[in-house]
């Protein structure tokens, strides 16, 4: 039997597998992110769903001023033995513990997978933009969940698609401007991940 559990208690068991696995998560992106991890640099910059820092660590490379945030402690404890200098914060995508306006940029990469109403999270991203901030967001395509084994035995993460049109749509409903969308594909018509770049 395979259990599916929420993301909490799943990155719980798995954080120290998925840090394994940067090769295949960085696949999602193709590359398409280092202009924009690269444009980072002075700005105060947010990572949201930062798991083991794959992307923050990248960021502050870059010379941006990073805050990680996630839901998992024990993903946030391996993303601070990669390095001291990001800010890590444990709290909920829907509901973030920052101020209005907090942020030049915001970044989230492969988090919004887990969210089954992704409004809140859009919303929570233009509130704690500054004015003409952005947000860098990839959302991929889970064509079937990656069933996980630990002592415990079998489980599942819980994930859910949200198809490019209805994410543009969500973005433009609280008034971010489309500044670029580039749709990764694998062979002649299967999306594997869509990059939005959106401007407050």
């Amino acid at each position: 039997m395979v259990n599916r559990i929420e993301p909490k208690e799943g990155y719980a068991r798995y954080a120290a597998v998925y840090d394994q696995s940067e090769k295949y998560w960085n696949s999602f992106e193709k590359n398409n992110l280092e202009p924009y991890v690269q444009s980072a640099k002075g700005k105060k910059t947010l990572d949201a769903g930062a798991g083991t820092g794959r992307l923050s660590v990248r960021l502050t490379e870059a010379g941006a001023e990073v805050t990680a945030l996630d839901l998992s402690p024990e993903m946030l404890t391996i993303l601070k033995s990669k390095n001291r200098k990001i800010e890590t914060v444990e709290g909920d995508l829907e509901d973030m513990p920052f101020e209005d306006e907090s942020f030049d940029m915001v970044f989230s990469s492969l988090a919004m997978v887990h969210l089954k109403k992704i409004e809140p999270f859009l919303d929570e991203c233009y509130r704690v933009l500054k004015d003409d901030g952005k947000l860098v967001l990839v959302n991929i395509h889970y064509r079937k969940p990656l069933i996980l084994k630990d002592e415990k035995g079998k489980y599942i993460i819980k994930c859910y698609n949200h198809f490019p049109r209805h994410v543009r749509e969500a973005a433009e409903a609280l008034a971010f401007g489309i500044e670029k969308e580039i749709i990764v594909t694998e062979g002649d018509d299967v999306w594997v991940s869509q990059i939005l770049v959106l401007k407050k």
